[in-house]
């Protein structure tokens, strides 16, 4: 069951024109598990944390940032970087890839007609 794939364009940074295209079907349960903890990440309270008093805080929002990066470069491909995502890519389109492979997942699991079995009772 094939369906529309999922999309991002790269656009210049300074004239805002797209520049490149790129296309995904295929979805792994690797990604889906990158995603789903994405997701779950991304929805907690951030928070700054040091590993010493010398250290800069660890700003747990560019974490999650710079995860949902490499997971949306990693779904395709690696045929572009993490800079030039950053860079190029609109974030609502960004966080699009996101949202669309978790939706994507819930809707072949939903379409999927086999109904789980029944659990035997013990007396």
């Amino acid at each position: 069951m094939l369906l529309e794939p999922i999309q991002i364009t790269l656009y210049d940074p300074e004239t805002q024109e797209a520049e490149h295209e790129y296309k995904q079907n295929v979805i792994t349960f690797a990604m889906l598990a990158g995603a789903v903890q994405l997701q779950e990440a991304l929805s907690d309270i951030p928070e700054k944390k040091r590993r010493w008093w010398w250290q800069k805080p660890i700003n747990k929002e560019q974490a999650q940032i710079n995860a949902l990066l490499a997971l949306v470069v990693e779904f395709f491909g690696n045929q572009f970087t993490v800079k030039e995502l950053r860079e190029g890519a609109d974030v609502g389109e960004v966080m699009a890839v996101l949202t669309a492979i978790i939706a994507r997942a819930g809707t072949i699991v939903s379409a999927n007609p086999t109904n789980p079995p029944k659990r035997l009772r013990h007396p």
